[in-house]
Formats: C-alpha cells, sequence, structure tokens
C-alpha cells in the first residue's frame, strides 16, 4: 500500500501531466485557428484587391466615354490618368490574387488591358467598347473569385468552430479529471491528516485512553506512534501526580488536624476552604460544612477578621495579626487572637491564607489584672507626681534661693524625668480605660482631609525646628469616616511624634489618605532608618520601645484604632523608611463631593 507521501507525489504527477497536456492542446488549437485566421485574412485581401481592379476599370470606363464624345484635352488627359492608375491597381492586386487563388486569370486581363491601352492619340479615345467587353470578363472572374472565397471562408470558420469545440471539451474533461485526482488526494491524504488532528486533540483534552490508528512505516505513521507514546507517558505521569498531590493533600490535612488550636484555611477572597477538627469542636458543626462559620453565632465575625486580615497583606508581609476577638461561642465567652499567614505561588500572587484562633482568655484576665493594678498605681502616683512637679518648677524658677549651675541641670533633669514618666501614666491611665471598658468612643462624621492637616498643624513647629518636611496629600472629597475626634487626634499624634523622632534631618514625613471598599486608608510616612524586620511583628506590643518615649504609644494606636472597628498595620525596611497605616470604615451618609486636591 502507498504511503501518505507516495500517495501526495502520485497525485502531483498526475495533476502536472494533466496540466501538461491541456496545456499542449490549447497552444495547439491556438496555433491552427491562428493559421485559420492567416487564411481568412488572404481570402479577404485577394477579394478585395480584385474588387480595386473591377472599380479601376469603371472608372476607366467612364473617362474613356467621357474622352469619346467631348474632344477637349482636359478629357484626355484624365483618361490618361485613370489608364495609369489602373495599371498600378492590375499591379498591385495580381500577388494578392495570385497567392489566394492562382487559377484566376488576372494576368491575362492586365495584359489585355495593357495592349488597348498601348495606342496613339487618336485610337484611346475609342476604346470605350473595347473596355466595356474587357470589363464584362472582369465580372465574371471577379464573381467567381467571390464564390470561391465564400466557400473557402466559410470551410475555415467551421473548423474553428470545431477546434473551439473540441478545446471547450478538452478543458472541460481536464476540469473533471483534475476534481477527480484534488478530491481522491483529500479521500487519501487530508482525511488521514484530519484523522490524526483529530485524536491528537482528544489526547490534548484529556483522553489518554485514545489512540491514534495509522500502521503506514510514513512521517505519519512516525507521528502516530510518538503522541500514542506520549499519551501513555502522560497518563503514567497524571496518575503519579495525582498520587502525589493526594499524599501531599493528605499530609497537609493530617498537619493542620493535628494542630490543637482551631485552623481555617481560606482563599484569597477570604472563603472558607478546610477546618480543622479545633474549629469544628469550637463550632459544633461537621468538617464538610463549609457554611459553617456563616451560620454559627460569632462565626461571621471571625470570618470577617479573617477576610480583613487577609485583605491588609502586602507584597513585603509575611504574617499578619487580626484583632483579639471576644466572643461568645456556645456556652462560653472565650477570646482569640487571629494569626494569618498568607500563602502565595512562586510570583507572589496571593493564593489564600492559613488563620489560627489563640484562646487568649486567660492571658487576658493576667493582662487585665495587671492593667488595672498599673491604673490605680498611675491614678494613686499622679497627685504625688504633680506635686513633686510643682516643687521641682519652684525650685527651678528660684523661689528656694539662687541656684548654682550644677543645681539648675539637676533639676532641668529631673523635671525631664517627671515629664516622661507623667506621660507613661497618662498612657497607662488610657489603656487602662480602653481595657476595662471605661473609655467610650464617641463616633462623629469626620473629614480625613481635615483630620490629616489639624494634626500637621500641631506638629508643624517641631517638624520645622528639626528640619524635616512635613506635608499632606490627600483628596477632599474623600468618604466621611465615622470615628473618635480625641481618639484620632491621639493616634496621627502618637505615629507623627514617632516618625519626628527617628526621621533625621532634610527628611520628609507625609500624611495620606487614600478611599479603599467600605472605609478609608490612612497613612503615615517617613524617610527615616526604618525598622529591623525582627522587630515587626511586635512592634505594637506594649513596652515596644527603641531608646526614647514610653514604649505604650504604638499599643495605644492599636487600640484606638480596633476599638473603632478599623485595623492597623505597619512596613519597613532597615534604611528605606517606615509607613503605617490604619484603616477605618466610613459613615454611613457621605459629604457632597467635589474634587479637590490638598498637598
Amino acid at each position: 500500500m502507498l504511503t501518505l507521501y507516495q500517495r501526495l507525489l502520485l497525485g502531483c504527477l498526475l495533476l502536472v501531466a494533466l496540466v501538461t497536456g491541456v496545456s499542449m492542446l490549447v497552444r495547439a488549437s491556438f496555433v491552427t485557428i491562428a493559421s485559420l485566421d492567416a487564411d481568412v485574412h488572404t481570402a479577404d485581401r485577394a477579394l478585395a484587391a480584385f474588387s480595386s481592379v473591377r472599380a479601376a476599370l469603371a472608372r476607366e470606363e467612364l473617362s474613356a466615354a467621357r474622352a469619346e464624345t467631348d474632344p477637349a484635352p482636359q478629357r484626355y488627359q484624365d483618361l490618361i490618368a485613370q489608364i495609369h492608375n489602373t495599371e498600378q491597381v492590375f499591379t498591385a492586386a495580381i500577388p494578392t490574387v495570385a497567392a489566394f487563388d492562382p487559377h484566376v486569370p488576372l494576368e491575362r486581363l492586365h495584359a489585355e488591358h495593357t495592349n488597348l491601352t498601348h495606342r496613339d492619340h487618336e485610337g484611346i479615345r475609342h476604346i470605350a467598347p473595347e473596355l466595356e467587353k474587357l470589363s464584362g470578363e472582369v465580372f465574371i472572374a471577379f464573381d467567381a473569385l467571390r464564390s470561391h472565397h465564400d466557400a473557402f471562408v466559410g470551410g475555415l470558420e467551421h473548423r474553428q468552430d470545431m477546434l473551439r469545440a473540441r478545446l471547450i471539451s478538452a478543458c472541460g474533461a481536464s476540469i473533471a479529471t483534475a476534481l477527480l485526482i484534488t478530491a481522491t488526494m483529500v479521500v487519501f491524504i487530508i482525511t488521514p491528516i484530519r484523522k490524526t488532528a483529530k485524536a491528537a486533540r482528544r489526547i490534548g483534552q484529556g483522553d489518554l485512553q485514545h489512540r491514534i490508528e495509522w500502521r503506514q512505516k510514513d512521517d505519519l505513521g512516525i507521528i502516530a506512534t510518538e503522541l500514542n507514546k506520549f499519551a501513555v507517558r502522560l497518563r503514567d505521569l497524571r496518575e503519579t501526580e495525582s498520587g502525589r498531590l493526594q499524599m501531599e493533600h493528605q499530609l497537609s490535612d493530617a498537619v493542620v488536624q493535628s494542630i490543637f488550636e482551631p485552623v481555617i484555611v481560606t482563599d484569597a477572597k477570604g472563603h472558607v476552604l478546610k477546618l480543622n477538627q479545633a474549629s469544628m469542636e469550637l463550632l459544633e458543626g461537621a468538617p464538610s460544612d463549609r457554611m459553617l462559620l456563616t451560620n454559627t453565632p460569632g462565626g461571621e465575625k471571625i470570618l470577617s477578621a479573617v477576610r480583613r486580615a487577609v485583605t491588609m497583606q502586602r507584597a513585603s508581609t509575611t504574617e499578619g495579626e487580626a484583632a483579639v476577638l471576644p466572643l461568645r461561642i456556645g456556652r462560653a465567652q472565650r477570646s482569640y487572637r487571629l494569626r494569618t499567614t498568607p500563602m502565595r505561588d512562586s510570583e507572589g500572587r496571593l493564593l489564600g491564607a492559613v488563620t489560627v484562633l489563640e484562646d487568649i482568655t486567660e492571658m487576658q484576665e493576667v493582662d487585665r489584672f495587671k492593667t488595672r493594678f498599673l491604673t490605680v498605681a498611675s491614678q494613686k502616683l499622679r497627685d504625688p507626681l504633680h506635686r513633686l512637679r510643682m516643687s521641682l518648677y519652684a525650685l527651678a524658677q528660684g523661689y528656694a534661693g539662687e541656684l548654682r549651675p550644677l543645681q539648675r541641670d539637676l533639676i532641668t533633669s529631673a523635671q525631664d524625668e517627671s515629664e516622661q514618666l507623667e506621660d507613661l501614666m497618662a498612657d497607662l491611665i488610657e489603656v487602662g480605660e480602653l481595657e476595662t471598658g471605661r473609655r467610650q468612643m464617641k463616633l462623629d462624621r469626620l473629614r480625613p482631609v481635615d483630620i490629616l492637616q489639624e494634626s500637621a498643624a500641631r506638629h508643624r513647629a517641631e517638624a520645622r525646628q528639626k528640619k524635616i518636611d512635613l506635608e499632606v496629600q490627600a483628596f477632599a472629597d474623600l468618604a466621611y469616616v465615622e470615628a473618635d475626634r480625641r481618639a484620632m487626634r491621639s493616634i496621627l499624634d502618637n505615629l507623627v511624634l514617632n516618625a519626628l523622632r527617628y526621621t533625621s534631618e532634610g527628611g520628609v514625613i507625609q500624611l495620606s489618605a487614600t478611599e479603599i471598599k467600605d472605609g478609608v486608608q490612612f497613612f503615615v510616612r517617613d524617610s527615616g532608618r526604618g525598622i529591623e524586620a525582627e522587630r515587626l511583628p511586635t512592634i505594637f506590643g506594649r513596652f515596644s520601645q527603641d531608646s526614647s518615649g514610653t514604649g505604650l504609644g504604638l499599643a495605644l494606636v492599636r487600640r484606638l484604632v480596633e476599638s473603632m472597628s478599623g485595623q492597623v498595620s505597619v512596613e519597613s525596611k532597615l534604611g528605606h523608611g517606615t509607613t503605617f497605616s490604619f484603616t477605618l470604615p466610613t459613615a454611613n451618609q457621605l459629604a457632597s463631593r467635589h474634587t479637590v486636591e490638598v498637598g
């Protein structure tokens, strides 16, 4: 049986032979038709030449009749001129007519005309009767030539029609043969290729059990064999990969289930994908129930916190921590801290997150005890400290006598330390009020750009003194936020003072805000020295400080933001500055908006 290439070659050879034969036939037909056209042209020229001779004799006969009746010299000259013209016409017509029909007696008639016109003056005037007789002979010869011409041309035209009909029939037969050869090539060449392509498409779509059937040992057979081998290898690889993925899934599931703390696995949109056994026991549901968090009292709060934690993840952040959630799940009132770890692909895109709920109920009880103790201690110490500061102020003013330089330095140092101690106690009291719930948030509709400008105005003098550029960048048409004005002042004061403390001379501090979904995000960026990566996870903890400050500022910021249903985060790289950001929910009713950018 012929291979695919042999079939293709045979079909091409047949087409070439067919085209060559048709080309030769067409060429021969056109040559014949051209030859017949030339013969017709020769016959037409002969008839036209003979017709010219007859017309010249008729004119000569008319001139002879006039010369015979009118002896005027002008008539004789006209006759002589016409005789010369007739001679020229005879001379030109003889070869043309002879080329078509050599039997026409045109030379004889020419000789008779020559003999007739070679006379003297008087004889030429009386040649009219003889010219009439010669014209009659010419007319008879012309009729015979015309009959021959008509029969000859009719035969040639019939032959041309036959040739054209034969040529059309041959071309039609050639086209039909070419179509038949093409159809045969399609059936025996294109069809196997299409079947192979269809089978390859089925394999590519995942039907790895399908095989390509082609038993010829040609290139198509090699392709079919290799595709079949590829399908077998791909099927084996899929089975191996499926087993490996199943093993990894079971392993990861076992790891998640082995964790004693509740674990929630979500996708990038915050939808729950998996809950471990501890989560099931906490929520009193089945592991297959994906709507468990939504249907359980308190579960929606967990899910909302998880989604916020996932949303707050940045490209440089490896782990996030959501707010502490006091929840009543079942019969127990418990508090949990959410630790969210993002899952990313090789290109850094967020795939989802794993959130662990850490039960910190007992820890919070201890913490609240410490807070109450520190609050009470701070309140008890506030009055003695105030009296101490008043005494130091009186000494510094010289009410107890003139101070020596060393004494003045000691009193100034004591005043600074007492002021720092008073700030610490104020922070402790405010944190204590937040912890114990005595601090009630008075939520108002506040304009973000106004909040930022007021904060910048409070610290612009200190920034100018340190030669630091303090700027505000926000749109005036941002949505209003629902926040406590006193809390916002405390939050921004702590963040701006922190930025001023760690930004060098000539640096920049930028206060900005941007609108996000269901809220507004505030930013405090500085060009300072940055924060070490190992300190970032604990930066919002109590007494977290570097070399100055109370160490409660960022902890207070966090508690205030979370008390207003917000979220706070930090990004920093050593030597490249720090960015603190926090989000607050928008007010229910938005103010009228107009686009004005404040710089």
